[in-house]
């Protein structure tokens, strides 16, 4: 049962973000015509993404919360509408460039050194954009609204912990 009501869930997000993405890119962007947010895509609905949960579980010591490991790929040209997660997302880098925006709040963001180890923290305040590139991560908690862009050539790949509320979409679109 619990399986069937987030299959509807995610169906009635993906066709809510279908219906509102037009009004969330920038101009001079080159969106792929009909793609969904990574936050709410499935593998079937790849568009100019693909979100695959790789493996999840709900822990024994918080059975109200959902903990996921997901792999993105975000095709160039994809923009993301702002959104915020009902829990908290660690997203690394794997490949490709992320262009990131906080529309409000403040998201960490490690940057990778050299060797591959976490740099330095720095802080990413409302209104402000950075680019993330390989091994670079951030650390996104509940009520922050930011957004993402592959303004690159090649796809973009995110690796992502969750450690969200059960029951919940993994994003929720803002206006």
């Amino acid at each position: 049962m619990k399986t069937r009501i987030m299959f509807v869930a995610w169906v009635a997000l993906i066709v809510v973000i279908a219906a509102t993405q037009g009004r969330h890119h920038s101009a001079g962007s080159t969106a792929t015509q009909g793609s969904t947010p990574a936050a709410l895509a499935s593998p079937a609905a790849s568009g100019g993404i693909v979100r695959s949960v790789l493996v999840g579980a709900t822990p024994a010591s918080a059975p109200d919360q959902s903990l996921q490991l997901v792999r993105y790929v975000i095709q160039p040209g994809t923009v993301l509408p702002a959104h915020i997660h009902p829990g908290t997302q660690l997203a690394w880098i794997e490949s490709g460039e992320l262009t990131y925006t906080v529309v409000r709040g403040q998201i960490r963001v490690e940057r990778s050194t050299a060797d591959g180890t976490p740099g330095p923290a720095e802080w990413v305040k409302s209104g402000e954009t950075t680019v993330l590139r390989p091994g670079d991560a951030v650390i996104e908690t509940e009520g922050n609204v930011h957004f993402g862009e592959n303004r690159g050539t090649e796809p973009l790949v995110i690796l992502a912990a969750t450690l969200l509320e059960a029951g919940q979409p993994p994003s929720i679109v803002q206006e």
